[in-house]
């Protein structure tokens, strides 16, 4: 079955320094095209192949640094009694929570996005770029049970991106839903290497969320926390809420912080990661396959953080200390 998303947006970007205009691609989802395909075997067994690339709209280049299939590669085994297991290049439990506890969901405007993807060292769990998904990867998800299910990945040769090729990651999480409650649980380990750089040290993930859906509004709620072998540990928050208007508009809220560990010791010129985001999006389904969006978010730099916001155009990092970064949009998403 061949499967898709095109989707492109018209994004402004602002720091003191400079601004930027430009069409982009994936905001309310990844663009993309995919192929897949199943067989039935026994009982309820089957065998499942997924193929999955990323589209650069606005160039109609592959995304995902040119590859074919960038997204997803992957073939397994489903069973309806004893859950699924698949290989290949595909996206990570850690990816997996960051979309479902991302109150915003429009990648220019996540402020989940912000804290834990926009960076030199993204996180293991955040909802934007690798290693949210790995190459070499081994993934069993299970069956629900009781309203509990779990995920669990390894990558047996780390990712193929400068910044992971010499690292392996274990990255798991469970997911219970009880009613109107869902809440979260994600534990990574990746390995180190050389130790000196945070690309290369060895790290441990803890991510908590939490959602609960009222009639007329759900809430959002995240903490995570990183600790680098023999560094200080980064924390990051997040609060948020995602109002329904009826059946075809909602308007999305989200304000979180990170905290980037400087040790005490650092010198006072040191770059920091620490910021507050708050953002809004605003969705309007216009039918079951096309969708308009706006949004807005706001970047605040703490102390000697210099953090921008990364459309693929590229906004240059703040020139100076404690500055802010803006962007606002619209866009269209069409599903096929």
């Amino acid at each position: 079955m061949l499967y898709g998303v095109m989707d492109t947006f018209l994004g402004y970007y602002k720091n003191h320094e400079t601004s930027v205009v430009n069409l982009n691609s994936g905001g309310l989802a990844g663009s993309r095209w995919g192929m897949r395909g199943e067989e039935d075997l026994s009982g309820d067994l089957k065998a499942r192949f997924v193929l999955e690339g990323g589209i650069n709209v606005t160039t109609g280049t592959a995304a995902q640094s040119g590859r074919l299939f960038g997204r997803r590669a992957t073939v397994g085994l489903i069973s309806k009694s004893l859950g699924k297991i698949e290989i290949g290049r595909q996206p990570t439990p850690g990816y997996d929570w960051g979309t479902i506890f991302d109150p915003i969901l429009v990648a220019p405007a996540s402020v989940i996005a912000s804290l834990t993807g926009e960076i030199d060292n993204p996180w293991m769990f955040n909802p934007l770029t690798d290693p949210a998904r790995l190459d070499n990867l081994i993934r069993y998800n299970s069956p629900l049970l009781a309203g509990l299910s779990i995920s669990l990945s390894h990558s047996i040769a780390g990712n193929t991106s400068p910044t992971n090729q010499v690292k392996t990651y274990d990255v798991g999480s469970l997911i219970y839903q009880y009613q109107g409650l869902q809440l979260g649980y994600g534990f990574g380990r990746s390995s180190g290497t050389t130790d000196l750089t945070p690309d290369t040290k060895r790290q441990i993930e803890h991510a908590f969320g939490a959602i609960y859906r009222f009639p007329w509004f759900s809430v959002y709620l995240t903490y995570q926390l990183r600790m680098p072998k023999d560094s200080s540990a980064d924390k990051a928050w997040q609060v948020g809420m995602r109002i329904p208007f009826g059946i075809r508009h909602a308007v999305h809220l989200g304000w979180g912080g990170r905290n980037g560990g400087l040790p005490d010791a650092a010198p006072a010129n040191t770059l920091t990661q620490d910021v507050r985001v708050w953002a809004a999006a605003y969705i309007y389904e216009m039918s079951k396959r096309t969708s308009l969006y706006a949004y807005f978010k706001r970047l605040e730099n703490r102390g000697s953080s210099r953090l921008t916001i990364l459309p693929p155009a590229g906004l240059p990092n703040p020139a100076h200390n404690g500055e802010d970064v803006t962007t606002f949009g619209i866009g269209i998403n069409h599903r096929f």
